[in-house]
């Protein structure tokens, strides 16, 4: 049986998220990113990338092993490139900050950015979408900790390593990309589990390498589309780690396990100038025809219509807004049990 849920107003739940993080020792304006970060997260239902991850955050900002406060900054610059060294601060308010230097290059064309020293920055989605806000098409890949076996292995060599896209079009909503080449991601799998629901045999396997449908028993994750998310995976630690100079690939420190470390992450952000190839106009007018044209495709049995990347994520965000938030009991009392700790009010009734 699937666990209870708890209906949180959006903008209450990002207040706790940020007065949380500030009392547990988070710099001011990045407890605001960070919140922010992750109440969207929750509202495109990425629910694995929400507050479920606040209590982790929380004591890697006690232990030390997230900076509070670090000086986020751009340690070198060349043509179009740049690196961005996050003095192990939290990925989220490292990742804009890599983002604004590459939408900042990109007014000649294209702008690049390799961060290096940072650590977990929620769904790579929201890093992408301020490229949007500015008529660039954004790009976001980044890596995590060896917990995926690679395609023919039985040991994890690569993380679940995502990536997001986001294209602005001449609706109310962009093209957004935003996936893990995992077949699922780590977040998914603990929101399964803390809904006391099962997941399908192909997300991941258990101590023995056997498929397995309980999420508590999961040991290891396997690759989307066996050696083609395999593939993928390692193109983006490489462009994530050796091309930035961060660490890489089985040396990644565990997200959930090596409390104690800097997890020493690195990300590849870009920016696409659109006015640099056609007009922005033009551009946003013609990925509306492709979305029409979509839109048009007869529904398999079983779907109202077809979507597009993103579209998913827009409705289910109006949905939420007007509705709360769902978020489950266990996470709920587990946030709960952060604020007692942090001598703070949970503003959400807690069974």
């Amino acid at each position: 049986m699937s666990e209870q849920v708890v209906s949180c107003d959006a903008g209450r739940l990002k207040a706790f998220v940020r007065q949380a993080l500030s009392a547990a020792g988070l710099c001011g304006e990045h407890a605001r990113i960070v919140s922010e970060s992750l109440i969207v997260a929750e509202l495109f239902g990425f629910h694995s990338h929400g507050v479920i991850r606040v209590p982790h955050y929380i004591k890697r900002l006690k232990i030390g092993s997230i900076n509070g406060n670090p000086n986020i900054r751009v340690v070198q610059r060349k043509g179009n490139t740049a690196i961005v060294d996050g003095d192990h601060g939290m990925g989220h308010p490292i990742g804009l900050t890599a983002m604004e230097e590459a939408i900042r290059l990109a007014e000649n064309g294209v702008g690049f950015v390799g961060v290096k020293k940072s650590s977990h920055f929620g769904i790579a989605g929201y890093i992408a979408l301020q490229a949007v806000k500015r008529d660039m098409i954004g790009i976001v890949f980044s890596h995590t900790d060896a917990s995926v076996i690679p395609f023919g292995g039985k040991m994890p060599a690569v993380g679940t390593n995502p990536m997001a896209v986001a294209v602005p079009t001449d609706r109310e909503y962009p093209v957004l990309l935003d996936m893990a080449t995992s077949a699922a991601s780590l977040g998914k799998i603990l929101v399964a589990k803390s809904k006391g629901e099962s997941i399908p045999p192909d997300w991941g396997v258990d101590e023995a390498g056997e498929p397995t449908t309980d999420p508590a028993k999961v040991k290891y994750m396997v690759p989307m589309a066996g050696p083609k998310g395999y593939a993928l995976a390692l193109i983006f630690d490489i462009l994530s780690g050796p091309l930035t100079g961060a660490l890489f690939g089985k040396k990644l420190p565990l997200m959930y396990g090596d409390y104690d470390k800097h997890r020493d992450l690195g990300h590849f952000i870009g920016a696409i100038r659109i006015e640099n190839f056609v007009p922005v106009a033009e551009f946003k007018r013609n990925v509306g025809i492709m979305i029409d044209d979509i839109h048009a495709t007869p529904p398999a049995k079983g779907f109202d219509r077809v979507l597009i990347p993103g579209e998913k994520e827009y409705l289910t965000r109006l949905k939420y807004e007007k509705e709360g938030i769902p978020v489950p009991s266990e996470t709920a009392r587990a946030l709960d049990g952060a604020a007692k700790e942090l001598d703070i009010p949970f503003p959400f009734p807690v069974e």
